[in-house]
């Protein structure tokens, strides 16, 4: 048998299971694996400890660990994480039903009950009080792409490849149970998964698909591409890109697609997100007559409560497996090839019209001038974080306001930019800083921007970033509660207590690590610690940001508005059925 690259581990007839897992992960490209132990997984954390080339993370709870993984993943691609039998796998589940909508792979490893106890009537410790021991295998099955059951030496081989190969080729967590008894059984040492990851288009389909959207494209006057979330999982960035520059016509991003494209590039316009778009360009695609999007998702979140103006009827949607136009839609057509395709065909006819009408009308915002003594602004904050980006920085941003703000910086080219659109779990980016931090060790800074609201639900992940030497840089905006649900609906249960962060910070690292925290209430105060942390790279530096309550972004108020009028739309009258 070959040695997989980089192992430690000698080759010979035989492995345990789980130094077979661990083989596994590391052909896949993981380094770091992040841990929450119980008694259902200690032995199989015992077999992953002798592969001596995965690091293991040890984080504060299954949730924030999940939150770990999914901002690892994003990174490089996969991730994996090992949690114990139900009261872990339950409490971790919010997380990867967040990897699932926007298509993480993250492989979930549980411990599971002992394989004696399956068929008896045995009540369980960390279970429901019933015979019953499936329950969570259950639940993971409808929020990953595969979950197996490992209950013996002779099929685990087999339902690791399955799991791990499904969340490589779509993109999506997965889940592998493996009893607690079983993970130092025998099994044969690995050869090389050999799949692919995206099947081939049927030829057929795709150029029939090419010939129509080059007709459509060739017919409009003043087109426009869109670039959405799907260009990600699909690898069909760099295609997207090709087919724009031969197309020539202006290009806006979805919201949740910002850093898909080089902000850089001559035809880029801004964020196209209804009412709260960037400045002119909803004007320029709403007005255009034929629009592509790549890899859209449309829910009420990207279209502004369902109040955007594009048309179907004047829309082209390139999606993961087909290809949808006004009039046919096309099948086992897939995105990169079908981009590749499109921007291939000689026949394709440039269309720059709507970014000459973009460049004609865009006006650039005023910038206010403030000084020093002004009490700390949002808009004084997003004036630093862009002070302060390099092609080598990686930027979180949390739910919330700084969804809205975020969308403002110009990145340089290159700079990931990630946030949690589709589900929008509150707290997830502490956890993915922690993730995104390790994956990026040594070639990237992480800047976070997190609300003080959802920094509460999952903070403690903070001292993990400490205890394995991350370097992250957050902004914590501190306005005293939900901003983003107070400008959806307000009420009471919006407000929230307040804490010194800051304080916190420090009885986090208790001295040890490099690790420094300010207190922001003015703009100079933000300055004076921006100087520490661009001249302290190897410090994380936690900046507590001091904001008035009102303190947001027009974007927020105008999407909040329209948010709450899809949500409280009133139940259709029965009576008319």
């Amino acid at each position: 048998m070959k040695k997989i690259e980089g192992s430690k581990i000698t080759p010979h007839k035989y492995i345990t299971i789980g130094e077979f897992l661990s083989l596994r992960l590391q052909e896949v490209g993981i380094i770091d694996y992040f841990v929450v132990p119980g008694d259902y997984n200690l032995a199989m954390l015992d077999e992953i400890l002798k592969n001596k080339e995965l690091n293991l993370i040890s984080c504060c709870n299954e949730l924030n660990a999940g939150y770990a993984a999914d901002g690892y993943a994003r990174a490089k691609g996969v991730a994996a994480v090992f949690v114990t039998f139900m009261v872990g796998g339950l409490s971790m589940i919010n997380a990867i039903a967040g990897a699932f909508s926007d298509d993480i792979p993250i492989i979930v490893i549980s411990g599971g009950p002992n394989s004696n106890d399956y068929g008896t009537n045995r009540i369980l410790h960390h279970t429901l009080g019933l015979p019953e021991k499936s329950h969570q295998y259950e639940m993971y099955k409808l929020v990953t792409a595969e979950a197996v059951k490992v209950t013996n030496a002779i099929d685990a081989p087999a339902l690791i490849d399955r799991a791990i190969s499904t969340s490589l080729k779509v993109k999506k967590p997965v889940y592998i149970e493996i009893c607690c008894n079983i993970a130092s059984e025998l099994v044969n040492v690995p050869i090389p998964m050999a799949f692919k990851e995206t099947p081939d288009s049927n030829q057929k389909s795709l150029t029939r698909a090419v010939e129509s959207v080059v007709k459509l494209w060739n017919e409009s006057t003043k087109p426009v591409n869109v670039a959405g979330v799907k260009l990600r999982s699909c690898g069909a960035a760099k295609a997207f890109l090709s087919f724009a520059n031969a197309a020539k016509a202006g290009v806006a991003v979805m919201p949740n697609a910002k850093g898909l494209f080089p902000e850089d590039n001559e035809l880029y316009m801004g964020t196209y997100w209804g009412n709260v778009s960037s400045p002119f360009v909803c004007e320029v695609v709403e007005s255009s007559d034929l629009y592509i999007y790549a890899g859209p998702v449309f829910n009420d979140y990207t279209t502004t409560g369902y109040s955007t103006l594009v048309k179907k009827e004047k829309m082209i949607q390139i999606l993961p497996d087909r290809v949808k136009t006004p009039n046919a839609e096309y099948g086992c057509v897939y995105m990169a090839e079908f981009l590749s395709a499109l921007s291939a065909a000689t026949n394709l006819e440039p269309k720059p019209k709507s970014i000459e009408i973009y460049k004609r009308i865009y006006v650039p915002e005023p910038v206010p001038t403030q000084t020093s003594e002004d009490n700390l602004s949002t808009r004084y904050i997003m004036k630093t974080i862009q002070s302060i980006l390099q092609p080598d920085i990686s930027i979180i941003v949390e739910t919330g306001d700084a969804w809205f703000h975020g969308q403002k910086l110009k990145l340089p080219p290159g700079v990931p930019y990630e946030f949690q659109m589709q589900y929008g779990s509150i707290g997830w980016s502490v956890g993915a800083l922690l993730g995104n931090s390790l994956a990026y060790k040594g070639s990237r800074r992480c800047i976070a921007m997190i609300g003080d609201g959802s920094y509460q639900m999952t903070g403690q992940e903070v001292s993990t970033m400490i205890r394995y030497n991350c370097n992250a840089i957050i902004f914590l905006l501190n306005n005293k509660g939900y901003t983003i649900e107070a400008e959806i609906h307000d009420g009471p249960y919006n407000n929230i207590k307040n804490w010194d962060y800051k304080l916190l910070v420090e009885a986090f690292s208790t001295g040890e690590g490099k690790v420094k925290s300010f207190l922001c209430n003015t703009n100079g105060e933000l300055a004076e610690a921006i100087k520490f942390a661009t001249e302290n790279t190897e410090y994380l530096v936690f900046l507590e940001c001091t904001l008035a309550r009102d303190d947001c972004s027009k974007e927020l108020l105008e999407w909040g508005t329209r948010i709450s009028a899809a949500n409280g739309r009133p139940p259709n009258n029965l009576e008319n059925y």
